[in-house]
């Protein structure tokens, strides 16, 4: 919880409320950092990744999966929010093979108003040692990437692509865990509201309340930042951050 050094501010009160909400919320996601700016941690399945060649999945023992047929490289979609901050993954897998191994890699594939399209590798490629038995791996993505769905003309996708070049099951993939953490978007250069000066220690968050249309401040174009909270007020803050709808 957010310190308030200046008395009581909507800022604090509506990110307790929301912060009280979210626990439930966590719990039922089972990840205790599922909201908040703490670490989080997405499991992608080894069923999840759709087989690029001619290979069907079959699961080996323990959650690892091996393909049969031919091995191909496969693709599992990333859904993550928008604004996240991808700080690496860990690949779970099993390689006994002395000359063939794994590799996994975190792309970014994007199509222009204009109609181009590619695909661009964020951070990277892991690939197994060879060391038989199973094993967990991290590959860090440094600089870490916001997740952006939309930027401007070019419209963005997430996907993870494992190669397994083997179908005897010396090769065998459990999943991928990705590491992220939610972020705050960044201050703009210039105040919304003119009592609260760029300078301000809580400048940041409430643009980020105001860009997203969760306040709008008063009628006189102030936010009063040391104004109490009233029930009303309250109300509308949570009604327009959670998005609440009922046909």
């Amino acid at each position: 919880m957010i310190r308030c050094r200046h008395g009581r501010l909507r800022v604090l009160v509506l990110g307790v409320v929301i912060l009280g909400l979210a626990g439930s919320a966590a719990a039922q996601e089972d990840s205790p950092n599922f909201f908040g700016l703490g670490a989080n941690a997405h499991f992608v399945n080894a069923d999840e990744f759709v087989n690029a060649g001619f290979s069907t999945w079959i699961h080996y023992s323990n959650g690892f999966w091996r393909f049969s047929g031919s091995g191909s490289g496969c693709y599992a979609t990333v859904r993550l929010p928008t604004g996240a901050l991808v700080t690496g993954m860990s690949v779970v897998y099993h390689d006994s093979s002395d000359s063939l191994n794994i590799d996994a890699k975190f792309l970014l594939n994007w199509v222009t108003a204009a109609g181009d399209d590619g695909q661009t590798q964020i951070g990277p490629m892991f690939e197994s040692s060879g060391t038989p038995g199973n094993a967990i791996t991290w590959v860090d993505i440094d600089p870490d990437h916001t997740i952006q769905y939309i930027d401007g003309p070019t419209a963005q996708s997430y996907n993870l692509r494992v190669g397994i070049p083997d179908a005897t099951g010396q090769l065998r993939l459990r999943g991928v865990i990705i590491g992220w953490n939610r972020q705050i978007s960044p201050a703009p250069g210039t105040a919304t509201f003119p009592d609260v000066a760029p300078g301000f220690w809580a400048f940041q968050h409430i643009e980020a309340l105001a860009t997203s249309g969760i306040t709008t401040g008063f009628p006189d174009g102030t936010y009063r930042p040391f104004e109490p909270v009233t029930r009303a007020q309250m109300a509308t803050f949570l009604a327009r951050a959670l998005g609440l709808h009922w046909p």
